[in-house]
């Protein structure tokens, strides 16, 4: 799935006054949550509406630990065993947040790292392929409240970047949707048939959109 970074390791802000401690991705409750690595579960929590609210540390086999935090529901215990892309759970909206998404965090030695190189593969781990084809970017931290900042996110900022990646993957998909189209249509012309294609792929980008 492909996810967005919606709170980077280090920044500081109200949320997070001595720096953030690991990474936020833009992820819609309920999406399955799963192990990057093998290992065993270190702890499972509950801080309620503090702190990370539901979260699984899992340590994996090279001696860091993996902090996953703000979930919905847990699905294992502390001392299981992990294999790497197993379930955890769902991600969600527990904890001192203001808005559904993964933290993920990285510890190594009992002191927090930036876990910034494995985003990639959180992302991976995270959701399914229609997930991945329909995800709009839930963000938590965001910074434009107003309707205005929105505008300018969907179009001046980062919004293009993330609007290419995202039509890029679900390109294959699209592709197939077009070909059931086209077939269905050229039953009645093949004229109709072409435009169909087309709308295909323009709904498709809205739909990412």
């Amino acid at each position: 799935m492909k996810v967005r970074i919606t709170g980077r390791y280090g920044e500081v802000d109200y949320l997070h006054p001595k720096g953030h401690t690991g990474i936020d991705f833009g992820i819609e409750e309920g999406t399955p949550l799963r192990s990057v690595f093998d290992g065993v579960v270190e702890k499972v929590v509950d801080y309620g509406s503090e702190n990370i609210g539901k979260g699984v540390l899992v340590r994996f086999e090279d001696g860091t630990t993996g902090i996953y935090g703000h979930m919905s529901k847990i699905f294992v215990e502390k001392g299981q065993k992990i294999t790497e892309g197993q379930t955890l759970g769902l991600s969600g909206n527990t904890g001192f947040s203001t808005a559904e998404h993964l933290h993920f965090g990285l510890k190594e030695n009992g002191h927090f790292i930036d876990p910034t190189p494995l985003a990639d593969k959180v992302g991976e781990y995270a959701g399914s392929a229609w997930d991945r084809f329909l995800y709009n970017g839930n963000v938590t931290n965001n910074d434009y409240p107003t309707v205005w900042g929105w505008i300018y996110e969907k179009t001046f900022g980062n919004r293009i970047e993330h609007f290419v990646t995202d039509y890029i993957s679900a390109f294959p998909l699209l592709a197939v949707v077009s070909l059931g189209v086209f077939g269905l249509c050229n039953m009645f012309s093949r004229s109709f048939a072409k435009w169909g294609v087309i709308i295909t792929f323009i709904l498709g980008g809205l739909a990412i959109l």
